[in-house]
């Protein structure tokens, strides 16, 4: 087994040497996918919004294929870093090309083949995460890592709203995105604690492969967390559509420019990351991850009955005070998506990391990412489907919303099954420098 030297990480180096890349991956994420790529493709390419959400079950299914392998040839190599940079450099020449199309099929190739970059580049920076922490911090960083994400993706969005004041005016983000996001992933490219290179490791092609069998294997034998991967699988359904349909929701049925969007957005983003790190790391910790997992699915309950019940033309009285629908939009329903956001991340990789032996740790994240890009498939596809049969309506929407509902209740299910399992030392490099790792048999 690989492993680093087995000395504990800072919380202030891992800000900056590892978390930093999140920021990279969120703000790519709310920049290109939930804001500016549907409007460029809507109004200046002229296309319909379904055919983005095909695109991106399309690219889903693509992650959700290599990632397991990916992360099986990152366990056979050892170290995460060398493919990170493969991933991050197609990513920033994929988003800089889509500001330079005018066409749309090369304008969803491009941002097709970014998109699978960036969700491979994620598999990588998340399967680093037992060299950078252990038991006792590994809920801090995560909560921290996550809330850096927020932040970053909230600068972005500020700051790239005066590039576009208008929807016609969206390809001009997607090159200071790239330099952007560039930037954001250079330390954990290079800087970040990382696992060993394997000891006259050669590149095969076929060992990832072999290892890909092997880790299916063990996911059988590890039979709680396969039952996680599938409630994982079940409820991120909900929360990758979520991702994709909001900047396209807010404009096709509240009514919201692309320009508008920061406002709709903001205080998603500052909750996100107020409550990353001060609220459920803290509160993981405390109740462990399976609790904390199951209040976080309640939460995305709450947000998709408070959507359906503000519609377009709502108005809320309260003595001589009216709130309009964009307004209770804007600090009802876009907070509760941040806190929803921000509670999946913080406490799913924790519980996956509670239930992962380390020495295959890059499969386990491999197969996290397949449960949940697969489930980006399948929720992006049900959605897209909804509105293709019912229109880009607010019943076409609202039933979305309904199904992406029942996607979390049954991912609620599985989670409720699990034990209350906790992360140990044997999770982490740090725990198993001199001795064999085998992680909790569960």
């Amino acid at each position: 087994m690989t492993k680093t030297t087995g000395q504990e990480t800072s919380w202030w180096e891992a800000l900056w040497r590892y978390s930093l890349f999140e920021a990279a991956d969120s703000a790519w994420s709310l920049i290109v996918v939930s804001t500016y790529f549907g409007a460029y493709l809507q109004a200046v390419l002229r296309r319909p919004g379904a055919e983005f959400g095909w695109s991106v079950a399309a690219a889903s299914l693509v992650v959700a294929l290599a990632s397991p392998i990916l992360g099986a040839a990152a366990d056979e190599g050892g170290r995460r870093q060398p493919y990170l940079r493969v991933a991050v450099a197609a990513v920033a020449l994929f988003t800089a090309a889509i500001g330079f199309t005018h066409t749309s099929w090369v304008a969803l190739s491009c941002f097709m083949l970014g998109y699978i970059a960036a969700n491979a580049a994620l598999t990588f920076f998340t399967a680093m995460l037992p060299a950078v922490s252990n038991e006792r911090n590994v809920y801090a960083i995560t909560g921290m890592t996550v809330s850096l994400g927020y932040v970053g993706g909230f600068i972005c969005l500020t700051l790239f709203a005066r590039l576009a004041l208008t929807d016609a005016e969206a390809g001009r983000v997607f090159l200071p995105m790239a330099a952007t996001y560039v930037a954001f992933a250079m330390p954990a490219m290079f800087l970040s604690p990382d696992f060993l290179a394997r000891a006259g490791c050669r590149f095969d092609l076929r060992a990832p492969y072999r290892r890909l069998r092997g880790t299916i294997s063990e996911a059988r034998r590890y039979r709680y967390l396969l039952r996680f991967l599938i409630g994982d699988f079940l409820y991120e359904n909900a929360v990758a559509s979520v991702i994709t349909v909001m900047g396209l929701y807010s404009r096709n049925v509240m009514g919201f420019s692309a320009s508008e969007l920061k406002s709709v957005f903001g205080p998603a983003i500052v909750v996100a990351a107020l409550s990353a790190w001060g609220l459920f790391g803290p509160l993981t910790k405390s109740i462990g991850p399976k609790r904390a997992v199951l209040l976080v699915l309640c939460i995305w309950i709450a947000l998709f009955a408070t959507t359906i019940l503000v519609r377009p033309q709502a108005t809320l009285v309260i003595g001589p005070m009216r709130i309009g629908s964009k307004a209770l939009f804007t600090f009802a329903v876009a907070p509760l998506a941040g806190l929803g956001l921000a509670g999946v991340w913080s406490t799913s990789r924790v519980l996956l990391v509670a239930l992962s032996p380390i020495e295959k740790s890059g499969e386990f994240w491999g197969l996290y990412n397949l449960s949940g890009r697969t489930a980006s498939v399948l929720g992006d596809v049900t959605w897209s489907l909804i509105l293709t049969v019912l229109g880009e309506g607010i019943l076409g929407y609202h039933v979305a919303i309904v199904a992406l509902a029942a996607y979390v209740l049954a991912g609620a299910g599985f989670i409720l099954s699990l034990p209350d399992v906790r992360p140990s030392s044997e999770n982490f490099i740090a725990g198993t420098t001199g001795r064999s790792s085998t992680g909790p048999h569960t």
